[in-house]
């Protein structure tokens, strides 16, 4: 059936507002909440956006189109968009928690109604001129998709080299070439083309100061799809993928295509620097809804425990699985602390921002792609299945490493990291002063994005290492206090001290990373992609992921505080499973926190609520 009814601050008709902006709309909590109701019960078999209905449009490569008109009745395109422009888009981290719900259910019904229009927007938002973001406003505020028609990165292992070129005329510009694998290629209004800059003519009347970059640099282009001549585009063949089956990767070949002038996004022959830029703002979105595909693996690996475990108390696990289960919220919670300060940091530390975002894109996929490894061996043969109560595991094992499909891969997030650590070693660690904390807490506010502040490739300050000190000098001289009478209890004294000899240890770690990365930046360029570089950027991004657990845990203190964050055991946990990847000598065991974990997974799981830092209410 139809969706009936909407919220009431979908505002009809949508249409970008002025220069003052939408009026007051509910917080990002109250519409992430609207949003999870009503798209309803996962476990429903009546809910058409139920379990049962996401698997059988997977298993026939659709999406769920009862969800696509629900999210449509929702105004999720509003939510990609800046509110100067008639949107709903405030913060990056207050996006992600809009998204979950979404990802929680489908990554696929996501990506393509969702994220995917947001990634291609992020090259408009920040280098468009104002007629260019309006129009593009206008487009996703009334419902349409906007996709991004990548340049290729490579074409070492490429048979076919397919590629775009665009070239300047008199009366604009003349776009050719094909690529075969463009998500939402039958459904988006907008294109946003990386193209290669070939030779033209009248080029200095077609596009004046603008022209520049000279041929094989790569331009980027607005294109509306409603506008172009029948002649000059024509749809190719879908391409399979293995994962986000509902999602449409489709080719598109554009032959002598017109473009006018007002077509080309920021400067000519600069697209490389703007999706650099692009990343830092991107990057911190895309880990965020990567969480709530890990959420939902492991709500299905903890429901196959619930429901064929042996006879016993509630709750109860093998020592085995014990250690799956608490492990695989620890690593999703230690995304989510990076998610959370990669999306922040777009907005308090503008220019520092790019490293974060990149060590979380690169950390968290890894996280969440290990715990469910090992969470297939808690289900065994039902890891398999492609319906039924435990269908969704094998689904989202599936759609989450295409979740952040094109954008960049590993080895660039690597690179990035790399590119900024001999800088770091000599500029800023153990001498930056400790960023604003504003950037671990869950409901802070933030100030406005400054999109134009986002222009540095290699930053100048580590915010993540400077609060990795921070939460040292912290621990130094805190002293908990849990009991009435203000006193704090020898268990709780213990933990923390505990809790700090392990801060000690990373804050070791990180200089010894000095060391390294000093020398290595003595070596030139050249030293900067070998092996050495990319082992020392790993280690890096562990430590990364350490101080964001601390600056979380820490804004967890005093009144107001979640229990279980505010607890060291969870961050115990988490930075011990941090420190066996980095072999560092640990002061505890699994036994010191697992059984304790396990208790908080399993009182999630029966009180319906998310594994993320939000512990959000599920329909």
């Amino acid at each position: 059936m139809a969706i009936t009814t909407v919220p009431d601050f979908v505002r009809e008709p949508r249409r970008p507002a002025g220069p003052t902006g939408p009026a007051e709309l509910p917080g990002v909590s109250s519409r992430a909440a609207t949003l999870e109701d009503l798209l309803g019960p996962l476990d429903d078999p009546a809910n058409p956006v139920g379990r049962d209905a996401l698997l059988t449009a997977d298993e026939h490569w659709e999406l769920v189109g009862e969800g696509e008109d629900r999210l449509a009745g929702f105004g999720i395109g509003a939510e990609l968009v800046p509110t100067r422009f008639g949107g709903r888009f405030e913060t990056l981290d207050g996006l992600g928690r809009i998204l979950r719900p979404v990802f929680r259910r489908d990554p696929a019904l996501g990506f393509a109604t969702s994220l995917l229009s947001f990634i291609a927007s992020s090259m408009v938002w920040l280098e468009g001129t104002e007629e260019q973001c309006r129009q593009l406003a206008g487009m996703l505020l009334a419902d349409e998709r906007v996709t991004l028609v990548r340049r290729e990165e490579s074409h070492s292992n490429d048979l076919t080299r397919e590629e775009l070129s665009v070239a300047a005329e008199v009366d604009g510009w003349v776009l050719n070439g094909s690529k075969s694998a463009i998500a939402n290629a039958d459904r988006a209004r907008g294109l946003v083309v990386m193209a290669r800059q070939e030779d033209g003519v009248g080029a200095a009347a077609a596009v004046g100061a603008g022209a520049g970059g000279g041929p094989g640099a790569y331009s980027v282009l607005l294109v509306d799809r409603e506008a172009l001549p029948d002649f000059c585009l024509e749809e190719l063949p879908r391409y399979p993928t293995v994962g986000m089956r509902g999602c449409w990767f489709g080719g598109l070949e554009f032959v002598d295509c017109p473009l006018p002038p007002e077509a080309l996004v920021g400067e000519a022959g600069k697209a490389v620097q703007i999706g650099l830029r692009g990343s830092g703002l991107v990057r911190g979105l895309v880990v965020a809804t990567q969480i709530a595909s890990g959420d939902t693996i492991l709500r299905t690996a903890v429901r196959f425990v619930a429901e064929n475990g042996e006879p016993g108390e509630r709750g109860q696990a093998s020592g085995h699985e014990t250690t799956v289960l608490a492990g695989a919220l620890l690593d999703t919670l230690i995304g989510d602390c990076l998610a959370l300060a990669a999306c922040r940091a777009v907005h308090l530390v503008p220019e520092d921002s790019l490293a974060v975002a990149a060590a979380a894109a690169y950390v968290v996929p890894k996280l969440l792609a290990e715990a469910s490894d090992n969470l297939t061996v808690v289900l065994g043969n039902a890891q398999y299945m492609t319906s039924g109560p435990y269908g969704m595991f094998q689904k989202h094992l599936r759609d989450l490493p295409v979740t952040g499909l094109g954008h960049s891969g590993s080895a660039g997030r690597q690179a990035t990291l790399v590119t900024n650590l001999p800088r770091f070693a000599e500029k800023s660690w153990f001498r930056a002063p400790e960023p604003d904390r504003a950037l671990f807490q869950l409901d802070g506010g933030l100030p406005p994005l400054a999109l134009e502040r986002l222009t540095k490739v290699v930053g100048d300050v580590d915010p993540l290492a400077a609060a990795l000190l921070g939460g040292a000098r912290m621990l130094g001289t805190y002293l908990p206090r849990r009991g009435g009478d203000g006193s704090s209890s020898g268990a709780e004294r213990r933990r923390v001290g505990t809790l700090r000899a392990m801060v000690d240890l990373f804050v070791a770690e990180l200089d010894s990373l000095r060391r390294a990365c000093v020398e290595l930046g003595a070596q030139g360029r050249q030293a900067l992609m070998t092996p050495q570089s990319y082992a020392l950027a790993d280690r890096y991004a562990l430590v990364c992921a350490a101080a964001a657990v601390v600056g979380v845990w820490r804004e967890q203190q005093g009144e107001g505080g979640d229990p279980f964050l505010a607890d060291p055991r969870w961050a115990i946990g988490a930075l011990t499973r941090l420190g066996k990847r980095l072999d560092l000598a640990l002061p505890v065991t699994g036994a010191d926190y697992e059984e304790w974990v396990l208790g908080e997974v399993f009182r999630r799981y029966d009180a319906k609520q998310s594994f993320d830092l939000y512990c959000t209410r599920l329909a």
